[in-house]
């Protein structure tokens, strides 16, 4: 009798002990079996997302071709938590995750909704990305991210923090794969801002928070130093998105693309004055000047745009010489380094269209960061295995000559105007230097600067020396860009593997 009683009251024992077990796994010590068995049937788990009517989806409506999106892992939800009341325990994933068409081209996309579950990252929110990624290198397609959240679940701990790690690697992962632009329409903050700079491209919206401390710790804006590819309203930013999707290519592989050219291969323009524009002098060799410009208000004393030109897609780097003469400091060169290591992962030739007078020399410049800055700059020419053009529109001194697409940097075709001023010092600074003490009533600073613009920064001497290849008129300037690019379209130089050390 006492042996039955014992095991009686130990199978009790571990009845309760299991029972106790599973609701800590699954999460269910909270809920009684009526609220379990309560759950949303299929068909209102369908209505429910149908009802929806969130900023997420609205982002998605903008940038994707009408009626293509289609959701992936939809009815994910969060896992039931002892922090999570029973009135939230039904709302799905903070994220929206799918794929869909931008002018017909197969494009993947993750939308954080801030007003699903407060927002907040978790495991099952990055697992959600991380399925769009996979699927998304598998069929090399571009990704967007749509960053909109209020952080981590501060009470999953760790596990919560690691979704970040998790979301990370795949952006790391695929990066030089896939193009991956970030489009922050909302809160991006801290960790997730981090995630998002690692993206190709950041479209910010104009009323979307961006930083990684709150001004309101810095007293400062955050996000201002960051390489913003474009700042405007939502549907200004979609817009933007869209037309950047429709250019660039689709993955790493595809090679140089060339089209039939919409434009006349051998247009004369004439002698033009472009009077410093970057712009000017971009519009003039794009195929009907159509080109689509990336950061334009992070440093305006460069441009960076993506344009056709005799039918061959590639990136233009251009000094604007109305801004700071065009000198490279550490913005100008940050953002010339960004922009052609897309162009060299993605297969788009480098045309670079100099006009500088050398380095910026001021205080707040010579910065621990200027020559690490200068140094990539370096590298990415010099490191970039596609097609390299590069033309001296009016000026290229001392390091501007040497950092920006030379030959001695890899280049494969260099041009000069007949105008062009090429040399160490220009003719100002070089007679000072040299001449300033031959200077007589006689013989005055204006025609020793003549003379020195004629015997020592020609491009004629340049020229004899070999680092330019042809001397050429601005009426001819996009004819031979053409035909250059044309020419080098079949370049196939296979990269060598190895690892690189960054100059930070």
């Amino acid at each position: 009798m006492i042996l039955c009683l014992f095991f009686q009251n130990l199978i009790l024992l571990w009845k309760e002990r299991f029972a106790l077990s599973a609701n800590r796994e699954f999460g269910l010590n909270k809920y009684t079996k009526t609220e379990i068995c309560g759950l949303p049937t299929v068909k209102e788990l369908r209505a429910a997302l149908a009802s929806e009517n969130s900023t997420a989806r609205e982002r998605i409506a903008l940038l994707f071709d009408k009626n293509t999106f289609v959701e992936m892992n939809a009815y994910a939800k969060r896992a039931f938590s002892d922090f999570l009341s029973t009135e939230n325990a039904n709302e799905f994933e903070g994220v929206i995750c799918g794929y869909g068409a931008i002018d017909g081209k197969l494009v993947f996309a993750f939308a954080e909704d801030s007003s699903r579950m407060n927002g907040v990252i978790d495991e099952r929110h990055a697992k959600k990305i991380a399925d769009v990624y996979k699927l998304a290198t598998e069929n090399g397609a571009p990704v967007i991210g749509i960053f909109d959240s209020n952080g981590t679940d501060i009470f999953q701990g760790t596990v919560g923090l690691a979704a970040y790690g998790r979301i990370a690697a795949c952006v790391s992962k695929a990066s030089g794969v896939i193009p991956q632009i970030a489009f922050v329409s909302g809160k991006c903050i801290g960790t997730s801002a981090a995630i998002a700079s690692m993206f190709d491209f950041v479209v910010k919206s104009s009323d979307a928070q961006f930083y990684v401390s709150s001004p309101n710790l810095t007293g400062a804006e955050g996000a201002q130093d960051s390489v913003l590819a474009y700042t405007a309203s939502a549907e200004q930013c979609a817009a933007y998105v869209r037309s950047l999707v429709s250019f660039i290519p689709d993955n790493a592989s595809q090679g140089v693309i060339v089209n039939e050219c919409a434009d006349n291969l051998n247009k004369m323009l004439g002698e033009l004055d472009f009077s410093g524009e970057a712009l000017a002098e971009i519009s003039v060799i794009a195929d009907n000047s159509v080109f689509y410009e990336v950061a334009h208000d992070f440093e305006p004393a460069v441009s960076t745009a993506f344009a056709t030109v005799g039918g061959v897609k590639c990136g233009i780097v251009a000094n604007s010489f109305a801004v700071n003469d065009g000198k490279l400091s550490v913005s100008v060169a940050r953002k010339i380094a960004k922009f052609v290591n897309f162009c060299d992962a993605f297969s788009l030739p480098v045309v670079t269209l100099v006009d500088s007078l050398g380095l910026t020399v001021e205080s707040a410049n010579e910065t621990s960061y200027f020559a690490p800055e200068l140094a990539k700059l370096a590298f990415a020419y010099s490191t970039a295995t596609v097609p390299k053009v590069t033309v001296i529109l009016g000026h290229a001194i001392g390091a501007s000559f040497v950092l920006l697409g030379s030959k001695a940097l890899g280049a494969d075709l260099v041009y000069a105007t007949d105008k062009s001023e090429i040399g160490a010092l220009n003719a100002e600074r070089g007679v000072a230097f040299s001449w300033d003490k031959y200077i007589t009533l006689e013989k005055k600073r204006e025609e020793f600067i003549n003379e020195w613009k004629a015997s020592v920064s020609s491009p004629a001497v340049a020229a004899a020396s070999g680092e330019i290849d042809d001397i050429i008129s601005v009426n001819e300037l996009r004819a031979r860009i053409c035909s250059a690019l044309l020419m080098l379209s079949a370049k196939n130089v296979a990269p060598i593997s190895r690892r690189k050390v960054l100059p930070l």
